[in-house]
């Protein structure tokens, strides 16, 4: 047999033909490539045919393929065959859940097994049985109202502009990010009949609506706008829930809220004076937070003062009333004793003697007189003044 290939392989015809292939396939470059090609493949074509045909002996490189495998028993190639199939259906029914993910597991269409973990699992081949593997850890993200969803930038039916109206009547443009997970795999899979980012962009649209309609437009671009923002979430979590989508919403963000273009450049001079009002006001706030505890401060100081100088007031005229309430005691024990009058001059004669303490003091009986002399220039005056008799 091998005599035989040797022959074969050296058949004149043969050579002849791989010398024309060669020949063809380094043939004018100008010839167009397209007729070149055909022509190569007529000529492998012959080749290949003639390789089959019977030779001078009658055999053909067929026969010899038969001649090979002649020797194995036909029946185990099938058996092992048969076997290795059906191992490797057997094996099929293996699968993997990976961590944060859920299998889910179906035999013929009827839910059996919910909560699958993480980890290597077997289920019966299909399609007896099949597994639906859902993750749940992983946060989905969706846009609406962009120019281009980022989470499923091929969507057939494309982003819509998402434009709705305030409670005052004007007309706000919105960009919303949406980001959710899958909590319920059981519901996801079998309750909705609907892509998931169609239901959940759907679902936030109509809440956006709804709720925008209830203030006004100054309110939602600013003061309302975090509280919009939450409501829209708890709005929209209730519509899915309404369906039992097994979706739950985790945020959802105004990435823009803003007026028409045309009008635009109007909205930003309103919110920039509605800017320095709030600015000013702060201002003033401050200053009223920085001066009226100083002024207070101030006010405490001078009533602490005033009220310190109205005791001191106080304990000094009680002590001149109590010094007041002995002498007076004192007046009317000696007026008893020496008379009123006598009481009265020493006193006046102690008073003196205070007012004046550099000025001598005399004393005179009212039985003596005394003849006092005030030299004032030329003439002369006498005190007390002589009397005519």
């Amino acid at each position: 047999m091998n005599d035989r290939h040797s022959k074969n392989d050296s058949s004149p015809e043969f050579e002849a033909d791989s010398k024309q292939v060669a020949e063809d396939m380094n043939a004018n470059k100008s010839e167009p490539v397209l007729n070149r090609l055909r022509q190569v493949i007529h000529r492998v074509r012959g080749m290949v045919r003639k390789g089959f045909e019977s030779q001078e002996d009658g055999l053909s490189p067929l026969d010899d393929v038969k001649s090979a495998f002649k020797h194995l028993d036909l029946r185990f190639i099938v058996m092992a065959a048969i076997l290795l199939i059906i191992l490797v259906y057997i094996l099929s029914g293996v699968y993997t859940v990976q961590p944060g993910e859920i299998g889910v597991v179906q035999r013929f269409g009827r839910v059996i097994a919910t909560n699958v973990p993480a980890g290597l699992h077997y289920r019966l081949p299909w399609p007896i049985e099949s597994e639906t593997v859902v993750n749940i850890a992983q946060v989905r993200r969706e846009s609406v109202g962009v120019s281009e969803s980022e989470e499923h930038p091929l969507h057939l039916d494309g982003p819509r502009k998402l434009q709705v109206l305030s409670g005052d009547t004007n007309i706000i443009d919105f960009e919303v990010i949406v980001q959710y997970q899958i909590n319920d795999p059981v519901a996801y899979l079998f309750n909705i009949d609907y892509p998931a980012y169609q239901l959940v962009r759907d679902s936030v649209r109509s809440a956006v609506a709804g709720l925008s309609g209830r203030s006004a437009v100054d309110d939602i671009l600013t003061t309302a706008r975090q509280q919009l923002q939450n409501d829209v979430r708890d709005k929209a979590q209730s519509v899915l829930d309404g369906y039992d989508s097994g979706i739950r919403i985790i945020s959802t963000s105004f990435q823009k809220a803003y007026p028409p273009e045309v009008v635009a450049d109007a909205f930003r001079d309103v919110s920039s004076a509605r800017e320095d009002k709030d600015k000013m006001v702060n201002d003033a706030e401050g200053y009223r937070n920085s001066v009226v505890p100083q002024a207070r401060g101030e006010a405490k100081s001078i009533l602490s003062q005033a009220k310190s100088a109205a005791q001191a007031q106080k304990d000094k005229a009680a002590g001149a009333a109590q010094s007041f309430n002995a002498v007076l005691a004192q007046y009317r024990t000696n007026s008893k004793i020496f008379g009123e009058d006598v009481t009265k001059f020493r006193l006046y004669l102690e008073k003196m003697e205070k007012v004046l303490p550099k000025v001598n003091t005399y004393v005179v009986p009212p039985s003596e007189k005394i003849d006092l002399r005030i030299l004032n220039g030329s003439r002369t005056s006498t005190f007390p003044p002589k009397l005519d008799r």
